[in-house]
């Protein structure tokens, strides 16, 4: 799909995952390029970020849930952590082949929508999640998959940001933002607004993916122990190795919430 054929789609009756799905589709070679020049030093500072969280652990099996060009899914494959990782884009996951081949990292890969996943219950001890929950049309159910595939006493990370904040002042910086990247070699060659505008409404945290609305669905979701990290490090890092473009719109942005399936094992 074309971005000229978005809206005529949708209103053919495109389902929103579907557009979702082209957009990643099309933006992955782009997206596999990232956005520091630092990609060992990016890893080694999420590594430093997500050890406290999965140290007490005792990880067999671990889901790195929509992966992208599988950034977290490496990051936790260096830790030492048997990881699959599964995205709904095949674009996104044939990055992340061709980057597993790279490096010999042999990483498992496979297509899945995160809110109806192809594996058994209780037959994971992490899910993680970078940069996803704004972008599903059912968060809620989303972590409801999570929550049954997890083992007791597994554990959620999800990794999101407050991308599209409607006040005023972060409309003024993306705006400002945007203005910037039409002079530099670092513009989306993928029309974003073309596809997501259409669609924004039919996404609960498109606008709302903050940490408190997170830590509601999470509670929401029957998990314990609810926490958020603001991940003062990993902010730190985008706006040392960054462009200003990108800072603006993504100014201390990157937040962690935490939680985690409790309840008896049956007899």
């Amino acid at each position: 799909m074309t971005a000229q054929n978005v809206a005529a789609s949708l209103r053919g009756g495109s389902h929103p995952k579907e557009v979702i799905e082209d957009y990643w589709d099309l933006r992955s070679k782009s997206y596999a390029q990232g956005v520091t020049g630092s990609k060992d030093e990016e890893r080694g500072v999420w590594k430093r970020c997500l050890a406290p969280f999965v140290s007490d652990l005792h990880i067999q099996k671990a889901l790195d849930g929509g992966a992208v060009t599988g950034f977290l899914s490496f990051v936790q494959y260096d830790m030492g952590i048997d990881v699959i990782g599964t995205d709904l884009s095949r674009g996104m996951l044939s990055q992340a082949r061709e980057a597993s081949i790279k490096i010999s990292a042999n990483l498992d890969l496979c297509q899945g929508d995160a809110e109806s996943l192809p594996f058994k219950s209780s037959s994971f001890d992490l899910v993680t999640c970078r940069h996803l929950l704004w972008t599903l049309p059912n968060p809620a159910r989303a972590l409801e998959e999570w929550k049954r595939i997890l083992r007791l006493r597994g554990r959620i990370l999800a990794i999101d940001g407050n991308w599209f904040d409607p006040s005023a002042k972060k409309k003024l910086a993306r705006w400002v933002s945007g203005r910037l990247k039409n002079f530099s070699h670092d513009q989306n060659p993928v029309p974003f607004q073309k596809f997501y505008q259409p669609i924004e409404k039919n996404l609960p945290l498109y606008q709302a993916s903050k940490p408190d609305r997170c830590c509601e669905l999470f509670m929401a979701a029957g998990l314990a122990d609810v926490a958020v990290d603001r991940l003062q490090d990993v902010n730190r890092f985008y706006k040392r190795h960054t462009n200003i473009s990108f800072r603006l719109s993504n100014a201390d942005t990157v937040f962690l919430v935490k939680g985690e399936k409790e309840g008896m094992p049956s007899r």
